[in-house]
């Protein structure tokens, strides 16, 4: 897949992470997106196929229509329909990546719901904020309408600023996933059934899966991407043994496995392209 990253306007910083202008599906096959609590609103032209869990046989539909993406702490891939043809597919096509709370936000509805299946956007909801999507002349114009249009739902919301944000921001940028749930509940003065519930609604998983995923994705990058030994990484295992077990939970095979699969362009890691 051939894509290009672009950052959202300073007012969506804690709702979009940013948006994926796709201008090509070659390739798609070896695309994996690692999980970090984030999904997408997949503006879709024409693509007809199915998310799936790698390595196990779970898989979700995409919607013909613009939706919300599913919510989960696996690594992911694409499956395109064997029916598929270049010329049903209009380019560029548009993803907005959110922030692991920026479906909340930004809808107001529990994120739980994203589970187990896409989420078709409501028509409504599609007339009055994207109904011009795709008819700008360059992708400058079509991201700063998806700016306004974004930025008018997420002030429609009028939503109060929850407790569990400053937790999410903490296990992100404070402990940067080298925390315990247990360490949250004394530190924020609640129950371990309450940061649960509230992670559930908001973020859509539960904080030990959110970070554990979330480690796993920055530890794949940094070894990866960064060629860290194990030794230099700053999201550390307790040893090789135990990084080797997580590797292979989440892509069935070991580290150094992986790093020869990217290196020979057999897997293409979501992550890994840099904003424009």
């Amino acid at each position: 897949m051939i894509y290009d990253i672009f950052s959202p306007s300073q007012k969506l910083e804690s709702i979009v992470k940013q948006y994926v202008v796709i201008n090509s599906l070659d390739g798609v096959e070896n695309l994996l997106f690692l999980p970090n609590g984030c999904n997408f609103i997949v503006f879709n032209r024409g693509i007809k196929g199915y998310t799936k869990i790698y390595t196990e046989d779970n898989h979700f539909p995409i919607p013909t229509n613009y939706s919300i993406s599913i919510k989960t702490n696996k690594v992911e891939s694409f499956v395109l329909s064997n029916e598929i043809g270049s010329k049903s597919i209009s380019f560029p096509m548009i993803f907005a990546e959110l922030t692991p709370i920026g479906y909340y936000k930004l809808f107001n509805k529990e994120a739980s719901v994203l589970n187990t299946s896409y989420e078709e956007l409501n028509p409504k909801v599609i007339d009055m904020y994207f109904k011009e999507l795709y008819t700008h002349n360059t992708i400058e114009e079509e991201l700063e309408y998806l700016n306004w249009s974004l930025e008018l739902i997420y002030t429609s919301q009028d939503s109060p600023h929850l407790a569990i944000y400053d937790v999410i921001d903490r296990i992100s940028n404070s402990y940067r996933f080298e925390v315990t749930v247990e360490k949250l509940t004394k530190e924020f003065g609640c129950s371990r059934s309450t940061i649960e519930r509230e992670f559930k609604k908001v973020v859509g998983l539960t904080p030990k899966n959110f970070i554990f995923a979330s480690k796993f994705c920055k530890t794949v990058l940094a070894y990866v991407e960064d060629e860290c030994t194990f030794k230099e990484l700053e999201y550390l295992y307790s040893d090789n043994s135990h990084m080797n077990a997580v590797f292979k939970k989440f892509l069935g095979v070991s580290p150094s496995v992986i790093v020869k699969e990217v290196a020979n362009k057999k897997i293409q890691i979501y992550q890994m392209q840099k904003i424009k």
